[in-house]
C-alpha cells in the first residue's frame, strides 16, 4: 500500500513548515487534491493517514480532508477543454482528434492546512 508512504511524505512536508514557526502550530484539518490519473486510492490515503501522524505532535490529532479531481483535458487541435468520464479513450470527443494535454487530474497536491496555535503549558 504505497498509501501509507505518501501519508508519511505528506507528513514530513508539513512537520518542516509547522516546525518553522517555532513549534507552536498544530495542525486541524490537512486537504489534499487527488487526481484520477495520481494512483492514489483516496479510501487507502484515508485509512493511512492516522497511522502516519499518529506520533506526530503537530499533525497527531489533523483530520485528512480529500478533494477528488476528474481528468480534465484539453484538445490542441480544436481548443476543447473536457471532463474525462471513463478511460475508453483519450480522444477529443468534438473533432476527435488525439492531441490532447492534460490539464487536471494528475495531482496530488497539499491543498490547505488549517492550523491553531499549540496551547501553552501553564505548570
Amino acid at each position: 500500500m504505497h498509501e501509507l508512504t505518501v501519508a508519511i511524505q505528506i507528513r514530513r512536508g508539513l512537520e518542516t513548515e509547522l516546525a518553522s514557526d517555532e513549534g507552536t502550530l498544530v495542525a486541524d484539518v490537512v486537504r489534499v487534491q487527488v487526481g484520477a490519473l495520481s494512483g492514489i486510492v483516496p479510501e487507502a490515503l484515508q485509512f493511512a493517514w492516522p497511522h502516519a501522524v499518529a506520533d506526530s505532535a503537530t499533525l497527531g490529532s489533523a483530520r485528512l480532508d480529500i478533494d477528488w479531481v476528474d481528468v480534465q483535458l484539453l484538445c490542441v487541435a480544436c481548443n476543447d477543454v473536457y471532463t474525462l468520464t471513463e478511460f475508453r479513450s483519450l480522444r477529443c470527443p468534438h473533432c476527435r482528434s488525439p492531441d490532447v494535454e492534460i490539464i487536471a487530474g494528475d495531482e496530488l497536491d497539499i491543498a490547505s492546512v488549517d492550523v491553531r496555535e499549540r496551547a501553552r503549558d501553564l505548570s
